[in-house]
């Protein structure tokens, strides 16, 4: 978008790119706008997000329980403590903005349902609106459930009548629906009719009902579930406790927004964990109900199972690689032990001294529990990240590939990738040409035998590496897989390799 000009209609590798709406790219290009095309103004936009997300949960939680302050302050702390929140929200993707849209669409109903203002629907209006400019229409099933079954929890007739409080919501939508299309017309008028149908219905439609990627059985997010509460979900007595407060209508209404998102999403073919992440933070408001109450007593027992998985994990990076030695088991044959050999000294001690003291400490209250487990997960979190740059920050960084790649368009080279490419070396080599894609064999053929002073880049796996002996460069590339780039010429002249690398 940068290189062409055209922030209307998002582009790939010099195709129109119909997958996600603009906003996410609209944000990092204003932060290019300020400081400069650059890589580390991007990455902040994931974390700045999730740091909004803590703030509207804990706007979410006074609005819910203005007598219980502990649980407003207790509400964003659990939802960066759950494992895979604090992981995602230091990712450069979509999901940070959907929840804060989700967030800042619920907490308009719920303003609405408390206050006789306008304020609240125009909050949920610009929550359908960003939330569709961010990931399309499937904000609507974050964000409306609680809104249409609001007899359920309200628990009262809203001052204006059933009939004003859903003229509310079809108000909202209709707007937050017009800030999207206000977008969505002018790129389907300017990016042909191909690319209309893609953002009007093709997309949509192909997720929900026979999804064309990530398609997974309906019980799918229910079996991740026990992975996406960790490590909330070790505690016995906070699943207790919230069944004696079932009386409580504003925990009704984060019940009844969970359950919908979850039966809904469970309703889509397409599946993935970071689907649900714009619910996480509902699910921390329910614990927060319960660890936020002086009045209720948890008990250490999910403290001690979670300190005994945290020292389980450092021990196991600590020791399997010599277990493994030991027993004549070879690293290239293990990802895990090729990881747990690669990971920094601090790394390790750090995720064991943790473990160890969340099984030792003995906390004063529930409160304080809940500030320990957090600041070790944050901790753990922080050692992932220490072993990644060791161990698989290669496997990632595009920039050699890339730079390459520049060198040889800058000498006029024509350059084709073998299958599906996802515009893996655009940005970090700054190319200004797109690639040629070629899907089958013949195109391959036909494309060596017109450009032999050109380049073809191929993706293959570890095993075929005693082919890159004619290949001009190669690293490696996501996992155990290795990417290379070898000329025309020889690759006509080796059909062998040719066969052997694309079979």
């Amino acid at each position: 978008m940068w290189l062409r000009g055209d922030f209307l209609v998002p582009s790939l590798n010099g195709e129109p790119y119909s997958h996600k709406p603009p906003l996410f790219q609209w944000i990092i290009h204003l932060s290019w706008l300020i400081f400069g095309v650059n890589d580390w103004t991007p990455r902040l936009v994931g974390p700045l997000f999730g740091l909004a997300n803590l703030i509207l949960t804990e706007r979410l939680a006074r609005r819910l329980w203005p007598e219980l302050e502990s649980v407003s302050r207790l509400a964003p702390l659990i939802l960066l403590g759950l494992a895979v929140w604090s992981m995602w929200t230091t990712l450069t993707l979509y999901d940070m903005l959907v929840a804060f849209f989700a967030l800042l669409g619920v907490l308009g109903i719920l303003r609405a349902a408390q206050e006789p203002s306008y304020l609240g629907w125009l909050m949920t209006a610009v929550g359908i609106g960003g939330g569709v400019l961010s990931k399309g229409p499937i904000i609507l099933l974050l964000i409306l459930p609680v809104g249409l079954l609001a007899p359920w929890w309200m628990g009262r007739v809203p001052r204006s009548g059933w009939g004003g409080w859903y003229a509310g919501i079809l108000a909202a939508t209709v707007l937050g629906a017009a800030i999207a299309l206000a977008w969505a017309i002018p790129a389907g008028m300017s990016g042909g009719e191909e690319y209309a149908q893609a953002i009007f219905w093709g997309q949509s439609a192909g997720r929900i009902a026979n999804s064309f990627a990530h398609k997974r059985s309906w019980w799918w997010y229910a079996a991740i579930l026990p992975i996406f509460l960790f490590p909330w979900i070790l505690w016995p007595g906070l699943w207790r406790k919230l069944i004696e407060l079932k009386a409580d209508l504003k925990l009704r209404f984060c019940i009844l927004h969970i359950a919908a998102v979850l039966i809904l999403l469970s309703a889509v073919s397409a599946k993935q964990i970071h689907y649900l992440l714009p619910s996480l933070p509902i699910w921390a408001l329910i614990f927060a109900r319960v660890f936020g109450d002086p009045s209720i007593q948890v008990g250490r027992f999910g403290q001690r199972a979670f300190g005994t998985v945290v020292l389980g994990l450092g021990l196991a990076l600590a020791l399997l690689p010599g277990i493994a030695g030991v027993l004549g088991f070879p690293k290239a044959d293990s990802t895990v032990v090729a990881v747990a050999e690669a990971s920094p000294l601090i790394a390790r001690a750090l995720i064991i001294g943790l473990g160890a003291f969340l099984l030792l400490w003995r906390p004063g209250d529930s409160a304080t529990m809940v500030r320990a487990v957090v600041g070790a997960m944050i901790g753990v979190v922080l050692a992932a990240h220490l072993i990644y740059i060791e161990a698989g920050r290669s496997h990632h960084d595009m920039r050699p590939m890339g730079t390459r790649l520049a060198q040889l368009q800058a000498l006029g080279a024509s350059i084709a990738h073998w299958e599906k490419y996802s515009g893996d070396f655009q940005f970090v080599g700054r190319l200004k040409e797109p690639l040629k894609v070629l899907h089958t064999r013949k195109a391959l053929s036909e494309w060596l035998a017109a450009h032999p002073d050109g380049y073809v880049v191929i993706v293959y796996r570890g095993s075929k590496k005693a082919f890159e002996e004619s290949a001009e460069f190669s690293q490696p590339y996501r996992g155990n897989r290795r990417i290379g780039l070898w000329k025309a010429s020889a690759l006509l002249a080796r059909p062998d390799v040719v066969a052997r690398l694309t079979g």
